[in-house]
């Protein structure tokens, strides 16, 4: 047991559930301080992805693996089944839209950030009073409450403080710019690559098919055959037709796959337009905007993390209270001493919302005894006054009030818990009275002791 009789087991229980307790303690402030972030770094106007978005994306996947697929079919484990060539084209041609997919995503996101980061170097070099560097503030922060402090500094600043993934320079980068256009130069040049030696390949065999059934395997003399010159003329004109059908083709054909690139590089623009205005620049915009943009207005916010927090307390009260009756069943077996088995019996005031008060005051308690721990300011000497008669009557009163013990009353419902209708500084003040009249236990004596030897 701790100084506030609270046992180790509930206090561990109950800081397991802080954290998500915390997580929904907002309000109206909070809900303002969203729409503000989100006004500072720039992104009001951009929205996650919807699911329109999504099935536009999936069509799109589902197009491209389609026209992958069927060249790639021919090539793919030449020494396999037909079947089994067609599941390896359709899973690679699956794999390259998925990665063109992510890399078009990734480089919309990047000429985003980049435009951000243009824009706070335009202010920032206009700026009257700059500084040599752009150096954000890391300290803003949304979740700590902290997006105020930059209030009173130029725009470009407070942008700067809240965009994510900048470099040392703060200037653009183009990895992914880079690495996305070559991809897709390559799968571009590639398919069409493909596509047109598939066309040579179709093109020759229709010639040797045509040639071969032009040829006679038996061969005698006609009567009436006519003359040679004829029969060459007659070859040479069959060429000629046969070559400029070819070319034809050839042209049609190459026609069909210079729009199916352009299609794709198309395609590909607009996967990288979704993910320009998608993505977000700051670092917590995308929070930011679940906060604003999922409630209709301030009330329900509050109204839904309120009924968030308040499921998580009953939860937390459950396990609490669960493990309380192990505790009292436990005291009851094994342990002697009253204390122990007192608080065992009486868990009435150790619950896990005056757990989260009891936490509060004592991070109070830390803040105040900080504050008192500062050094006082050097005043300049000044001129000695007489003191008035009233000046020690003052001064023994204002002693006696800080020097006063806590009412033994108020001291009992603190040990108990009970800090209902009790200021924060009458509980400090019996919390402290507490800890000086705890007594020493023999192992802290003997540590006491042997420290002294």
């Amino acid at each position: 047991m701790d100084d506030q009789g609270w046992f180790n087991a509930e206090r561990e229980v109950c800081n397991s559930f802080v954290r998500e307790y915390d997580k929904y303690s907002a309000d109206k402030e909070h809900y303002q301080q969203a729409s503000i972030y989100l006004d500072k770094v720039g992104d009001k106007g951009i929205t996650p992805l919807k699911w329109y978005h999504w099935l536009g994306l999936s069509v799109l996947v589902l197009i491209e693996a389609a026209g992958f697929a069927y060249v790639l079919a021919g090539f793919t484990l030449q020494d396999a089944s037909e079947a089994l060539q067609k599941e390896a084209a359709i899973a690679i041609a699956m794999l390259i839209s998925a990665l063109l997919v992510v890399l078009t995503h990734a480089m919309g996101g990047e000429l985003y950030r980049n435009q951000q980061i243009d824009k706070v170097r335009l202010r920032w070099q206009n700026s009257p009073n700059k500084p040599n560097i752009i150096e954000p503030n890391n300290s803003v922060s949304l979740k700590s409450k902290l997006n105020h402090i930059d209030d009173n500094e130029p725009g470009w600043q407070q942008m700067a403080n809240r965009l994510d993934k900048v470099n040392a320079n703060f200037s653009k980068t183009w990895v992914m710019t880079i690495v996305t256009l070559i991809f897709i130069v390559i799968v571009a040049s590639g398919a069409t690559y493909v596509r047109g030696q598939v066309l040579e390949k179709l093109a020759i065999e229709q010639v040797q098919g045509e040639v071969s059934s032009t040829d006679d395997v038996f061969t005698f003399d006609d009567p009436f055959a006519p003359p040679a010159e004829a029969i060459e003329t007659n070859d040479a004109a069959d060429k000629k037709a046969l070559q400029e059908k070819m070319s034809a083709h050839k042209k049609a054909g190459w026609t069909t796959f210079i729009i199916l690139a352009v299609i794709f590089i198309a395609m590909q623009c607009y996967s990288i337009y979704l993910g320009f205005k998608t993505t977000f620049s700051g670092k917590e915009s995308k929070d930011a905007y679940g906060y604003v943009h999922e409630f209709e207005n301030v009330t329900s916010f509050v109204a839904h993390h309120n009924a968030k927090r308040d499921e998580v307390a009953r939860i937390a009260q459950r396990v609490l209270s669960h493990l309380q009756a192990k505790i009292s069943r436990y005291a009851q077996k094994n342990s002697g001493e009253q204390q122990v088995l007192h608080a065992a019996a009486n868990p009435t005031n150790r619950n896990f919302i005056n757990f989260i008060k009891l936490e509060v005051l004592r991070h109070t308690q830390k803040v105040t005894l900080a504050e008192t721990a500062k050094p006082a300011p050097v005043q300049p000497a000044v001129a000695p006054v007489t003191p008035t008669p009233a000046a020690p009557a003052a001064s023994a009163a204002s002693a006696a009030s800080a020097e006063g013990d806590i009412d033994p009353a108020i001291i009992a419902r603190v040990k108990n818990h009970d800090i209902e209708g009790l200021s924060d500084e009458v509980v400090i003040k019996a919390m402290a009275q507490i800890k000086q009249q705890k007594e020493e236990t023999p192992e802290e004596r003997l540590a006491r002791l042997q420290a002294m030897v």
